[in-house]
């Protein structure tokens, strides 16, 4: 399997957007490759015409010339599971006592809610993030630990695991599972300090850091709500180029 994980301080924004937009990628792909399947070997020169035209990316459609690179795009695919989450447990609650206790809360907590304007910018551009929910990495790291495949796919639908209310306990992220790399590609989408970041960097096997401004500061600094699809647009372009990778685009 191919881990790949996008954060955030509260995982309600940049990185929610970087998790939709990979989603999307690897849903274009598999729809991509079912169509080249439909296409017998004889009718590819036909095909690739055709499935140029609807897609409108030549990058797309490198190197599909039999139907064993078919199999092994899919199978690369079909071992990819993307996720995001907050590098601070505390930013993804609203707790009732309005005080949180270090890292995470002791008290009876409210989940909050991914950024309305940062899921409007998505739509415009046909991604649906209006259901996903800020995650912790304690949520998300037992997840990602399970060996098989079944299990690990499991993190798609971490959201709908865990209540929009909780009761979240104080305990270290991760116990029980050591220091085990379970994330292959951690990407960061915001200045964080190390300290945040550790607890996830320490968990991953490779760390990259994109350069992308808030677009809620970029947005109150006098760009306006714009801010927000400019900033998706640019989170897409890196994920793209990302996704590429694992294809040997």
């Amino acid at each position: 399997m191919t881990k790949i994980v996008f954060a955030c301080k509260s995982n309600s924004c940049r990185s929610q957007m970087a998790e939709g937009w990979a989603k999307d990628w690897l849903k274009r792909q598999k729809e991509l490759l079912e169509k080249a399947e439909s296409f017998s070997s004889k009718d590819h020169a036909d095909c690739s015409c055709s499935l140029a035209e609807e897609t409108g990316s030549d990058s797309l459609l490198r190197r599909l010339e039999s139907k064993e690179d078919i199999e092994r795009r899919r199978s690369i695919l079909d071992r990819v599971v993307v996720t995001s989450v907050a590098l601070d447990s505390s930013s993804v609650f609203k707790c009732e006592t309005g005080a949180c206790c270090g890292d995470i809360c002791e008290t009876p907590s409210q989940r909050k809610e991914v950024k309305s304007k940062a899921v409007a910018a998505m739509k415009e551009d046909g991604v649906d993030i209006s259901n996903s929910r800020p995650k912790t990495l304690q949520e998300i790291l037992p997840i990602l630990s399970k060996s098989t495949e079944n299990e690990t796919n499991a993190v798609d639908d971490v959201s709908a695991v865990y209540s929009s209310t909780l009761f979240v306990s104080k305990i270290e992220g991760g116990r029980g599972h050591g220091e085990k790399k379970v994330v292959d590609r951690l990407i960061v989408l915001c200045s964080c300090g190390n300290d945040i970041k550790r607890k996830l960097v320490r968990r991953s096997k490779s760390v990259e850091e994109w350069d992308i401004d808030a677009p809620t500061a970029a947005s109150k600094g006098g760009e306006g709500d714009g801010a927000y699809r400019r900033v998706s647009l640019e989170i897409r372009n890196e994920v793209n180029i990302l996704m590429d990778s694992l294809l040997g685009f």
